[in-house]
């Protein structure tokens, strides 16, 4: 049995992780509450682009655009947003294990996968797995500025319009609430399986609730199509780093809660240890000392 002092010890130990835990949470926690609200500021403009997008893919008359037309170039691409930072759990984990049914589903299919991750812990766990990034984005914080989603769209929307990509996704951990995220793929490109996508996500859309009357188009349909479905593109990429952002602080505030909670038992479980050694010095000392007056009578 350890003596008293190396009890302390450990105790101390465990009692500055304890601390450092909770305050990890406590930041986790208020970084989650900042992005929840710039979520929920930029849902309803999000489904609004849906709904603009859904009517101009469901129009009568069939708009021709290279965004809207399918590809056979035999190459696709992902962007596979994992944490920027560790100790949030197996939130890589389960990223990664999609990163790798796509990378199996490519070479079944004879495809050639460009997989693109910003920097961060997912890097590294590809790297180990023998999964070479096509591009690794070393400026991006855990929300992309403006100038950098524009340049992200940009190059995605300009490398598929090329017919260089049959196939455009994300990869990433999906916020319901803070008992329910989930890793999942986002398709982008095609535009029309996006729109399909997002159109179920968002506010109910059927035909007969909405028509062209709803929206002031200026110039028409055909001829707007592109910016609107970069638009769309772009505000999709950004909802899921969102998405990817809020989930990230949600699993790191439960893992750090969890550490905390383990620590005050180990400290606890520590102390009562502590205190059985201490009574057991304490007994002995005392039987030494009368074994000592008696031997002296």
């Amino acid at each position: 049995m350890p003596g008293t002092r190396q009890i302390l010890q450990r105790r101390k130990a465990v009692s500055n992780i304890a601390r450092i835990t909770r305050t990890m949470e406590m930041i986790s926690t208020a970084k989650y509450k900042s992005y929840h609200n710039k979520w929920l500021s930029i849902v309803d403009f999000h489904d609004a682009m849906v709904q603009l997008g859904y009517l101009l893919v469901t129009a009568q008359k069939p708009i021709e655009h290279p965004l809207l037309k399918d590809n056979s170039s035999g190459r696709t691409a992902i962007l596979a947003i994992g944490s920027g930072r560790g100790l949030c759990g197996s939130y890589n984990a389960h990223i990664y294990r999609l990163v790798e049914e796509h990378v199996y589903r490519a070479k079944t299919s004879g495809k050639k996968l460009d997989v693109y991750v910003p920097e961060g812990k997912l890097v590294h766990i590809l790297n180990y797995h023998g999964i070479t990034p096509t591009k690794v984005y070393s400026d991006i914080d855990e929300i992309p500025s403006d100038a950098q989603l524009d340049e992200m769209a940009g190059e995605f929307v300009g490398q598929y319009m090329a017919g260089e990509i049959d196939y455009f996704g994300i990869v990433y951990m999906r916020f319901y609430s803070v008992s329910s995220q989930q890793a999942q793929t986002l398709t982008i490109m095609p535009l029309i399986e996006l729109i399909d996508d997002l159109a179920t996500r968002s506010k109910a859309i059927w035909p007969w609730d909405l028509s062209f009357e709803d929206f002031y188009l200026t110039p028409p349909a055909d001829k707007i199509i592109e910016d609107v479905g970069k638009m769309i593109i772009r505000s999709s990429i950004q909802s899921c780093f969102m998405d990817a952002a809020i989930s990230e602080h949600v699993a790191r505030m439960t893992a750090m809660r969890n550490a905390t909670e383990n620590a005050e038992d180990m400290i606890k479980e520590m102390t009562i240890q502590y205190n059985r050694a201490r009574q057991t010095q304490i007994t002995t000392e005392l039987l030494d000392i009368i074994g000592g007056s008696g031997a002296l009578r």
